[in-house]
């Protein structure tokens, strides 16, 4: 089986541009004791990664390049060798890169239930972008009732979800 990746080739200044990837197509090596491979169904695209393409110091270290660029990824377990944690069929979410498919031991990797939320709601709502609006609106802002909040289209969806935690 073969793999694609969007591989960071450049560290772009200012806008990103055809230089800065490349695709790349690898094979999937075999899976060794414990390991397990994951098909990406979907890929997380976030404001913060661009700032992962820069080699500054931040809250995470930078994507080396070279490397796949990183992202929120989830999808199913297609193949286990031997790892208790998962089983096949199995949905799962870490930071998978942009590519098709991870080969994991299964450290970082969390089951989710798709019965409970769908696969996109895992990576936006109940992810890393709603995460940031939870927290920043209800630890940062510290908003409370009577407070007025601007909440831009794109926010719309996670500002749904706090709507809903305010009114109770």
């Amino acid at each position: 089986m073969k793999n694609k990746q969007i591989i960071l080739k450049n560290r772009p200044k200012g806008f990103p541009d055809e230089t800065t990837w490349q695709l790349e197509e690898q094979d999937i090596p075999e899976l060794e004791e414990g390991e397990i491979l994951i098909q990406h169904y979907y890929i997380s695209l976030d404001p913060a990664m661009r700032g992962w393409m820069n080699d500054t110091k931040s809250y995470i270290p930078p994507v080396a390049l070279g490397h796949v660029m990183r992202a929120g990824a989830i999808g199913k377990v297609i193949q286990n060798n031997n790892n208790p944690k998962f089983e096949i069929g199995d949905c799962a979410i870490s930071w998978g890169g942009v590519q098709q498919y991870s080969v994991s031991n299964g450290a970082g990797w969390y089951k989710v239930d798709e019965k409970l939320a769908s696969m996109p709601m895992y990576l936006g709502t109940l992810g890393m972008p709603g995460m940031t609006a939870y927290f920043g609106i209800l630890e940062v802002g510290n908003i409370k009732k009577g407070d007025i909040v601007l909440v831009s289209g794109a926010a719309q969806e996670q500002w749904d979800l706090l709507l809903g935690k305010l009114q109770n």
